[in-house]
């Protein structure tokens, strides 16, 4: 019997009925204590007592709540109600895409939308070991904004289970062993009606089903009984598309790959499938359109623009009819084949040869070469070194014995290297950044001076510094200017694309992006060539003329990163899935955790009852503005707690402290449990983290004013304006509080480490802490503090006495994977030693050689 409105269940209260379905019933419900309205699914108590069912049902809520994605239905909570289990979820608005095609074939390009999102999901699913093995459009769903969720991994292969007679029915949902079948009939791949083990490439089959749907209207291997289904699944192709000119020939191929009855013929991963898919489209979208957010930062552009659309539309419409089947995509050419990450990349002056620098196999960096007709790298010889650049005289510009400052930011002595070989002709100690003039006779190099960051060009002049990060600076072909990109944060890849010429004057060409990485000049000079986004999605590759007009080049389905631009026009461009992840442990675990998140979780905090973490998502699952997250240890799924980024738990647990990453920053609160968040007095502060002081009334702040570096506050909630207790030049993203509430410890720009007194007085340096080392917790007592290296792995983290300065080792963390790990931290250990957490930066990155960029 459906639950009346009004029925409460657990703190939730049921608004009204959404549907029912072969799990259960699903209402549309109240979260009183979050204030936001959830999807309860409910299975009524009586087929509780079908322990299959009822696994199942579990298999679903718990697969599914361990894959925080975008494009993958949220779970909130699982419960008991009168005898039966429920789901709570995400409340979604809009349709399934079942309901989306019968409405009839949709436009390729819409397709192709809906197929990218989908493989991104099915990408993170496989990435956590977990297969869907029921991809159908009653489990896909499309909101009103054109977001595409995943439903119902119910039936992932995490459990055994029984077999059942297959028969004539077109849908079976059981087994997951070898010799068992599961999934619909309709949507199965051949090595699952053969009832054999599956891997990801049997959901790669399921998504060509659905996709060939979604072009044509018809689901290719459905018939009258599921016999007949599975014997087409098996021996039939399906129908072709040839005389269909509506659907790209690019787009036929990709589909027929996925359809390969063999699973070595397909698609090895959902991820490449989304980079092909994605290739595809923008090779129609880029000459013509920007994302909505680039022209915001051209408002005056719009009336030219609307009146130019009216004699273009038709035009362009004309175009795209007459050449989007044969539009030729940019051509991409994979060059680096092992698996790791690649720091940097350049042509040689014969502009056949590839120099790049990459950490393969969780092995320390090296330089490499390569040349496009060869699918071997070669090593230099050149261990722990970043390349930085590459001279028309056949000279190397690195840094060498290099260590992590920061998330893609590396610090070593910048050495010059002959590239047919030779000793190493050392320059400058602590530089991070370096490019050559176009004649190969000077260097424009980055450096950090006194916790600034100094271009000096040539090396010895400052032609700018920031109190941020300057990163990737490069000189223009007439050697009269330089690009570089600067980061307020150095924790974080957003900036802006900055110009500055020879007298030092400086101009932003492009302002407030996210996800930069690379850069370089076109081939004339007239344009700077970036990667990076103006909003939460991935980093695409966009032109920008020096007088600040902007077009976007290329878009794929991950982080694109530039790295070169050769004298013809080629392109080297990494191709970057790009990640953070978190580990942890708490007391009585015997091995650390996958603490799961989004794409990009940034832990910030440990409660003073150690049993909860608090975390942001700075990456495109966090949105525009970042989105944080409480989380206990008990295995329950993590409470969203709306925009911002929140980075500190009140010792009282009722309190968040909170900024957006967008300026200005004003701090805010808000409230775990039920209640009204509060924003604080605007100052002249940019806030990089925000903490509690125990008496709930006082805050530490990591915060820096207008032209000045970062250091440390003491902000009350009184109203009253924040007072700095620390010189400038803090670096770290994290400073760390004492249990007594009395010391902050930080490391400061000369890697020191120092306790701040928080009611005024002398601070107080910490003896025998080591290169490289950075605070990651307090002892009980208040008298040490964990340290910790973050740059090779494993990273050792030590106890020091604070008078003494003696060390003992306390533990040693390494994630489970090492490959692509290319910064460990913020560590933050609890008091005790026995609760941790960490996140950590994985870069997994494809060179390639691109061609047809214009």
């Amino acid at each position: 019997m459906p639950l009346p409105p009004g029925t409460t269940i657990g703190s939730y209260e049921i608004l009204a009925p959404l549907g029912a379905g072969g799990m259960g019933e699903v209402y549309r419900a109240r979260d009183a204590s979050l204030r936001r309205d959830v999807a309860i699914k409910l299975i009524p108590a009586t087929f509780s007592q079908d322990s299959d069912r009822l696994r199942r049902f579990t298999q679903e809520a718990q697969s599914t709540a361990a894959l925080n994605h975008p494009n993958i239905v949220s779970i909130y909570q699982i419960g008991d109600h009168q005898g039966g289990p429920y789901i709570v979820s995400e409340l979604l608005e809009g349709q399934s895409l079942r309901q989306v095609v019968q409405a009839g074939p949709l436009p390729a390009r819409r397709a192709i939308n809906y197929g990218v999102q989908i493989a991104r999901g099915l990408a993170a699913a496989h990435s956590k070991g977990i297969i869907h093995r029921d991809l159908k459009p009653e489990n896909i769903f499309v909101t009103r904004d054109g977001r595409v969720k995943i439903l119902d991994f119910g039936l992932a292969k995490l459990t055994e289970q029984a077999p059942l007679d297959p028969g004539n029915s077109p849908t079976l949902t059981v087994g997951t062993g070898a010799g068992l079948i599961v999934g619909t009939a309709g949507y199965m791949s051949p090595e699952q009606v053969r009832g054999e083990s599956v891997d990801p490439r049997s959901d790669i089959f399921s998504f060509g089903v659905v996709l060939y749907e979604m072009l044509t209207g018809q689901c290719t291997f459905l018939r009258k009984t599921g016999a007949e289904t599975m014997a087409a699944i098996l021996k039939e192709d399906p129908p072709s598309l040839d005389s269909n000119h509506e659907i790209p020939v690019a787009l036929q191929r990709i589909l027929q790959h996925c359809l390969e009855k063999d699973p070595s013929a397909r698609f090895q991963s959902a991820q490449d499938l989304a980079f092909d898919l994605d290739s595809l489209s923008s090779a129609s979208d880029q000459q013509t359109k920007l994302p909505a957010s680039v022209d915001s930062h051209r408002s005056w552009w719009r009336p030219v623009a609307f009146a130019a659309s009216v004699f273009g539309a038709l035009a362009i419409g004309a175009f795209l009819a007459r050449h989007f089947s044969r539009t030729s995509a940019p051509e991409w050419h994979r060059l680096a084949f092992s698996r790791g990450m690649i720091s940097a990349a350049r042509f040689a002056p014969d502009g056949q040869t590839i120099i790049y620098s990459a950490s393969w196999n969780g092995k320390p960096f090296d330089v490499y070469t390569t040349r496009p007709e060869s699918p071997e790298s070669r090593a230099l010889g050149l261990p722990k070194s970043d390349l930085l650049a590459v001279s028309s005289r056949g000279e190397l510009a690195v840094t060498r014995s290099i260590e992590v400052v920061g998330p893609g930011v590396f610090t070593g002595t910048l050495a010059r290297v002959p590239l047919e070989g030779g000793t190493p002709r050392e320059i400058m100690p602590k530089a991070q950044f370096a490019d050559w003039a176009h004649d190969g006779s000077i260097l424009a190099i980055v450096h950090s001076v006194n916790g600034r960051s100094v271009l000096e060009y040539p090396p010895g002049h400052a032609l700018a510094e920031f109190a941020g990060q300057l990163a990737f600076p490069r000189i223009s072909p007439d050697g009269d200017q330089i690009a570089y990109l600067e980061y307020p944060d150095p924790s974080q890849d957003a900036g802006n694309v900055v110009l500055v010429n020879q007298k030092g004057e400086k101009k932003i060409l492009a302002e407030k992006w996210t996800d930069l990485t690379g850069l370089a000049w076109s081939l004339n000079g007239k344009e700077v060539w970036f990667t990076g986004t103006p909003t939460s999605n991935e980093g695409a590759l966009y032109a920008v003329s020096l007088d600040g007009r902007l077009r976007l080049l290329l878009m794929g389905p991950a982080d694109l990163q530039l790295m070169d631009v050769a004298r013809d026009g080629r392109v080297l461009l990494g191709s970057m899935h790009w990640r953070a992840e978190m580990y942890g442990a708490f007391s009585g675990d015997k091995a650390q955790r996958d603490l799961g998140g989004l794409d990009f979780p940034v832990p910030t905090d440990i409660s003073t009852d150690n049993r909860t973490i608090l975390y942001y998502e700075a990456g495109s699952g966090g949105g525009p503005n970042y989105t944080s997250y409480l989380q206990t240890m008990d295995g329950s799924p993590p409470l969203k707690f709306g925009e911002g980024q929140c980075t500190g738990i009140s010792s009282d647990r009722e309190w968040l402290v909170c900024f957006s990453p967008q300026q200005p920053n004003p701090l805010f609160l808000v409230p775990t449990r039920a209640g009204a968040s509060r924003t604080l007095p605007k100052d002249q502060l940019t806030h990089t983290f925000a903490s509690w002081l125990p008496d709930g009334k006082r805050l530490i702040l990591l915060a820096s004013e207008p032209g000045h570096a970062i250091r440390l506050y003491v902000q009350g909630l009184d109203g009253q304006p924040a007072h700095p207790i620390s010189p400038e030049g803090i670096i770290n993203l994290i400073p760390r509080l004492s249990p007594d509430g009395k010391w902050v410890a930080a490391n400061n720009y000369l890697n020191k480490i120092f306790a701040f007194p928080v009611d005024g007085g002398n601070p107080v340096e910490i003896p025998a802490i080591q290169e490289g080392e950075t605070v990651a917790g307090w002892s009980p007592d208040s008298h040490s503090i964990y340290v910790a290296a973050v740059g090779e792995l494993p990273v050792p983290v030590y106890r020091v006495e604070l008078t003494s300065g003696k060390r003992e080792l306390e533990m040693t963390l390494s994630p489970p994977d090492p490959t692509g790990v290319n910064y460990l931290g913020p560590i933050l250990v609890a008091p005790d030693a026995k609760f941790y957490f960490y996140g950590l930066d994985r870069r997994l990155c494809n060179l390639y050689l691109v061609t047809g960029l214009k």
